[in-house]
């Protein structure tokens, strides 16, 4: 199993260093390229900490808070990448204060729904933010607790408690809010970019389902259905099982970023003027003549 571990993470930083070259290469729209650079290291980073972290389990809860770091500043560089695409957030607000009024999705579908424009583009910018201050915070607090071990603990007032609980709830407000804009713009991310619902599932994918996968696998812990073995208490197995997965999934994440995020399709894309306040403008628009 490590082998195939390490074989997979090889594979994945070779894939992902190969796009995010391609990137460099190629930079001609660099208002666009840092952020899309930023959000390909995801790959290879998760996947050499997660083999860092199957290699040397004692080390794993350090890693995994550099990875959660990393995760929530590609969450807010993935919506910086949104607002270029659609010329720039005063764009967006005059664009969607002019949309037609959506219902939130499930489950506050119920509820009164956020107006379109300031209130709906603030709302859904705030929540993801919101992420990128909550895990530096809770990095703090894990490395202090852990350092004076006070982190874990049999009971369900242990600080590694209260932490995943955060984090978890942080985490899902920020995809939340991230669904929510994606949706009350996605004529016009769909008529900017082609296969902007490709881009935004590949980074989803990376965020939502490597998060819940270690919820599943904690609970299953907490239930008393994980063995133990000669080599892995049941609380190292679990770490070792959800890093090795990790793995094999950045290997596959990999090959959809290289078909999400083309070097061509990023630097021929159009440009899609929302408001003549946008701050980009296309790179097809010829210079007048002096």
């Amino acid at each position: 199993a490590w082998w195939i571990a390490l074989v997979a993470v090889i594979v994945t930083v070779i894939i992902s260093i190969g796009l995010i070259m391609s990137h460099l290469e190629t930079y001609e729209r660099p208002e666009v390229q840092k952020y899309v650079i930023r959000i390909l290291f995801m790959t290879p980073l998760y996947a050499v900490i997660a083999f860092l972290s199957l290699t040397f389990t004692n080390a794993a809860l350090f890693l995994n808070v550099v990875r959660d770091c990393y995760e929530a500043f590609v969450l807010y560089n993935f919506l910086k990448m949104l607002y270029v695409w659609l010329g720039g957030e005063r764009a967006v607000i005059t664009a969607m204060a002019k949309k037609k009024q959506i219902q939130l999705p499930f489950p506050l579908h119920t509820i009164e729904p956020w107006e379109m424009g300031d209130e709906m583009f603030y709302n859904c910018k705030f929540g993801v933010l919101q992420y990128v201050v909550v895990i530096p915070v809770c990095a703090v607090v894990t490395f202090i607790t852990a350092a004076f071990g006070a982190y874990e603990g049999e009971h369900w007032y242990s600080m590694d408690f209260w932490i995943e609980v955060l984090i978890c709830a942080s985490a899902t407000w920020a995809i939340y809010c991230l669904i929510t804009f994606y949706l009350s713009m996605q004529e016009e991310l769909e008529a900017s970019v082609t296969n902007a619902l490709g881009k935004f599932l590949c980074v989803k994918a990376v965020v939502f389902f490597c998060f819940w996968q270690g919820i599943v696998l904690h609970l299953v812990l907490a239930i008393g259905y994980m063995p133990e073995t000669q080599q892995y208490s049941a609380k190292n197995f679990v770490i070792a099982i959800e890093q090795w997965l990790i793995c094999l999934e950045m290997l596959v994440i990999a090959i959809c970023f290289n078909l999400a995020y083309p070097v061509k399709e990023i630097t021929e894309m159009r440009e899609l003027n929302l408001s003549e306040s946008s701050p980009y403008g296309s790179t097809d628009q010829k210079k007048p003549s002096p």
